[in-house]
């Protein structure tokens, strides 16, 4: 890994980044495992663990290589942050 001469508060800028993304990481996961156990109460789940569906529409899996990285299905679209990443 590459040295850098960063000042003090450089390195607290960059550890501060690094923990206001591990609270959005936290928070992301938190928000997907609602979505999820809502589908799932309400009869809706995936049968393959090889696709990764949208938890925001009824998206069978994501394509990607749509606009600003969302799926490229037409009836979807959504980012890949709203479909069900495996763990």
């Amino acid at each position: 890994m590459q040295e850098y001469d960063l000042t003090d508060a450089q390195k607290k800028a960059f550890a501060d980044n690094e923990a206001d993304f591990r609270r959005l990481d936290a928070q992301v996961r938190g928000t997907q495992e609602t979505a999820r156990a809502r589908l799932i109460a309400h009869g809706w789940g995936s049968d393959s663990e090889e696709t990764i569906p949208c938890l925001s529409c009824p998206c069978p899996d994501f394509q990607p290589g749509g606009a600003l990285h969302k799926c490229k299905r037409g009836s979807c679209r959504h980012p890949l942050s709203d479909h069900d990443l495996p763990e």
